[in-house]
């Protein structure tokens, strides 16, 4: 009897546990209004800040380094001296072309001399007039020597104007190569690229170079609009503008999904806005105000632009109902749906909670880029 009472005790507690279980998953249905919603989809990436114009400095005269002018880092002007190459082998050599070139020039009237003696005997007829010609020759000759040395000396001259380099463009020096002392190879020399100077790039017009996923690329267009955030500075932005999109993905370390590299201008300089910092960028991919819509979790698709909806209705009792509806879908920031047709304002729309309960209720942003909290 004992026994007996013990097995009808332990039947009634593991009902009563199951009963308990089943009040604990037993989720109630959400219900909201149809309304008016604000519709706003935003991909963030991060990205690095480089100066859109970068020019690697290299001299075209071969020679010592016999001073160097700037620093590191500084801040040039257009025609700022960067340094100067040791000009005393170039000097050498015009002084040499100068006296070469009056050489020429006496050289040049003898041979004109006897040509014009040599043409007034010809008339006298005491001379032949195959010696006129070779005269003749002789100062072409001439004029041709001379032009061709002035022709070396203006060489001379442009070389050592290039003995001193000079910024490019207004700019700041990134990066120094050389010191004081070192020899420059000139970069036409055709034997070898020649002596890397440094690099100035112009700090006045940078720009963002970010990386998209293939599923938000198609987003994108040339001329759209950006926010940027540098990471350094709390709360400040900036406005950029994309310059440029790749036409071809990139996959790196054999992801399945590639993407594209992304330019985006920087409008207006801010601090914290510098080369080769790190930025946040945010593309703004939708704007819709004021439309009708629901919760993107109310809605269950059925194709493109196609969903149904499940709409509470009353009867002429006052009895509520549930009626569902077939509804035209518009765009969507991935929490709210856009409803185009099928819904009107006022109308009430339930939710059926998942038979799971830890199933989440919100579909989850398809991949690429990251969305910002809106």
């Amino acid at each position: 009897m004992k026994q007996m009472l013990m097995l009808g005790l332990l039947v009634i507690m593991v009902g009563y546990s199951g009963c308990a279980r089943k009040k604990i998953t037993a989720i109630p249905d959400e219900r909201t209004t149809v309304g008016r919603v604000d519709l706003r989809d935003v991909i963030v990436q991060t990205g690095q800040v480089s100066a859109i114009v970068n020019v690697d400095l290299k001299t075209e005269a071969s020679g010592r380094i016999n001073r160097i002018a700037v620093k590191e880092g500084q801040l040039l002007n257009k025609g700022d001296t960067i340094l100067t190459i040791d000009p005393t082998r170039l000097i050498t050599q015009k002084q040499k072309g100068d006296l070469e070139i009056k050489r020429l020039v006496i050289q040049k009237q003898l041979a004109q001399r006897d040509y014009d003696n040599t043409a007034a005997m010809l008339e006298l007829g005491t001379v032949s007039v195959n010696k006129l010609q070779d005269l003749k020759s002789q100062v072409d000759l001439s004029d041709i020597a001379l032009a061709q040395q002035q022709l070396d000396l203006a060489d001379i001259n442009d070389q050592l104007s290039k003995t001193v380099i000079r910024a490019p463009l207004r700019g700041v020096l990134t990066n120094l190569l050389v010191k004081e002392g070192e020899i420059a190879v000139s970069a036409t020399s055709g034997f070898q690229s020649g002596t890397a100077i440094g690099t100035i790039g112009d700090f006045d017009h940078l720009e963002v170079i970010s990386q998209i996923g293939e599923i938000d690329y198609v987003h994108l267009r040339l001329g759209q609009k950006a926010l940027i955030k540098p990471e350094a500075v709390e709360g400040a932005q900036t406005n950029g503008t994309i310059s440029f999109i790749s036409l071809a993905a990139k996959k790196v370390n054999n992801d399945e999904l590639g993407s594209f590299e992304v330019r985006i201008a920087v409008d207006s300089l801010i601090t914290g806005v510098a080369p080769g910092i790190n930025v946040n960028v945010e593309f703004l991919i939708l704007e819709k105000n004021k439309v009708i819509g629901v919760p993107r979790a109310y809605i269950t698709k059925l194709g493109p632009g196609q969903g149904t909806v499940l709409v509470a209705k009353k009867d002429k009792s006052g009895k509520e109902t549930q009626e569902t509806r077939t509804v035209t879908l518009g765009a969507t920031d991935y929490k709210n749906t856009e409803i185009v047709a099928g819904l009107a304002e006022g109308e009430t729309v339930i939710f059926k909670a998942p038979e799971n309960e830890n199933q989440d209720k919100q579909p989850k942003r398809p991949g690429g880029g990251a969305r910002a909290k809106l």
